[in-house]
């Protein structure tokens, strides 16, 4: 059947209006809400109240920006807001609603929207609904919905006569397993192109806060941890193995393929093809991974290469033609380049009208002497006395257990919050400090949470957050 027989014509319109963000994060809310009510619906009053509740929370940059044609602008209340979005959200399919006999007015979802939703909640993990001093964030937390251990325990646990079944779980959790990733590769090619694509220490830094809660956590901590594949992998290979030269399981597994393609030729050459299939995929995740692994590092070091070069770009030529450039940039977009030409002009002078000579360039290659102090000498270490501070002067900062303790120092009950100690440093060894602990935080028990509020150091101006230790 063809997709736009089933999904209305203007369905994607509140997807690409001008009110997007609000409508987004309020389809997302209200399917929330829908799906703790009962399995015929819920009341829409219910949804009405709930969702006034939400855009009430929401900070200005959402609630307050909502605008358009002559109904819109008469939205007086937050309650009235509601009603509009929901109306909009029935004429264009998201929604439909029943009245019962008792003449209750019954909300559901239509069954496209719902797979729709779904989809959006994931390529948007992140959606921000502030409730006072918290963050609650719509993150799917299992993206990877422990895959390797299912076809491990379909593999081990398998009952007689169902292999055909069997077969057909494994092959699409399989499927379900490389999707995820593929989705994980592409997410951190993404965020690897952001460190280019971004020059304020800001977005670096929130985008590292975001990468850490949207992937690091999620997906990332995952294949190395619960979902590793080399836990499992021998096992599930030689299972597969033994499908394809076991008989007797492999007629069980052509009786369910019969079914599917009709033609016992083909039902054979499908089944062998599949199980080869999953073994060469086995066989291979090592490869993908060891990919994943890669980004993964060339993410974290090109943003801590970025940072430190932002930090310290103020005290190199390169950082001062780029602070001119800026300037320059900012004037423009003023109408004021002329003043901004005028302003930088006595930084440089060119001389016109004179030519170099191609001899002034040259300069003899002079005589190489030995030089007697390559060579270390005892006699000059003498006396020098190998102290702690000594060795400090030799030591990273920037060490797993320095990091540590660095970060267990700050911690106030459990918390500790960016803005009480990068405020008003002007370290760059700080703020670097700053990235290796919320590194250091992704791989242990400890949470990273964005704020409302901004940090505005001499350096960057930096969205505030916290990283809150977990209770075990």
């Amino acid at each position: 059947m063809d997709i736009f027989s089933i999904i209305p014509d203007n369905f994607f319109s509140l997807l690409s209006s001008k009110n997007k963000k609000i409508y987004v994060a309020s389809i997302i809310e209200a399917f929330k809400i829908y799906e703790t009510g009962s399995i015929l619906g819920i009341e829409k009053k219910t949804v009405v109240d709930e969702l006034t509740v939400f855009l009430q929370s929401l900070n200005d940059s959402y609630s307050n920006e909502f605008e358009g044609d002559e109904e819109e602008n008469q939205i007086e209340s937050k309650r009235d807001l509601a009603n509009f979005i929901l109306r909009r959200m029935e004429e264009c399919g998201w929604i439909y609603v029943d009245v019962t006999n008792d003449y209750e007015e019954i909300l559901n979802f239509t069954d496209y929207a719902i797979t729709i939703v779904e989809a959006l909640m994931k390529i948007s993990p992140v959606v921000l609904d502030n409730y006072g001093d918290e963050q609650s964030y719509y993150i799917n937390q299992n993206e990877y919905q422990g895959y390797i251990y299912t076809i491990y325990s379909l593999v081990t646990n398998p009952n007689p006569g169902d292999y055909g079944m069997l077969m057909s779980q494994i092959y699409s959790n399989t499927k379900l397993l490389i999707r995820s990733l593929r989705k994980l590769d592409s997410r951190l090619k993404d965020y690897i192109t952001s460190v280019v694509e971004n020059s304020e220490i800001k977005d670096l830094m929130n985008n590292l806060i975001a990468y850490k809660t949207e992937l690091f956590d999620n997906n990332y901590q995952k294949i190395k941890t619960s979902d590793n594949v080399n836990k499992y992998r021998l096992t599930i290979v030689t299972k597969l193995e033994e499908y394809e030269d076991n008989e007797a399981i492999f007629k069980s597994i052509l009786l369910d393929y019969r079914l599917r393609f009709g033609n016992e030729d083909e039902a054979k050459k499908r089944a062998i093809r599949d199980i080869n299939e999953l073994i060469d995929v086995f066989n291979s995740l090592d490869d993908f991974i060891h990919e994943i692994d890669e980004k993964n590092k060339t993410y974290i070091n090109s943003t801590i290469g970025k940072v430190k070069f932002l930090l310290t770009e103020d005290d190199n030529v390169i950082g001062k033609i780029n602070s001119i450039l800026k300037y320059i940039k900012v004037q423009n977009k003023a109408g004021h380049i002329d003043k901004a030409m005028n302003t930088i002009s006595p930084l440089f002078k060119f001389k016109g009208n004179r030519m170099l000579n191609q001899n002034s360039l040259y300069t003899p290659r002079g005589n190489y002497t030995h030089n007697q102090y390559q060579f270390l000498d005892d006699e000059r270490f003498e006396g020098l006395e190998i102290t702690s501070d000594f060795i400090s002067q030799f030591k990273t900062p920037y060490n797993e257990i320095e990091v540590g303790k660095y970060l267990n120092s700050h911690l106030k009950d459990g918390v500790l919050k960016a803005s009480d100690w990068i405020m008003y440093t002007t370290s760059a060894d700080e703020v670097l400090k700053v990235i290796y602990t919320v590194l250091f935080a992704g791989d242990h028990a400890y949470n990273v949470y964005l704020l409302n509020d901004y940090i505005y150091n001499e350096h960057f101006t930096l969205k505030n957050f916290t990283i809150e230790r977990i209770d075990e």
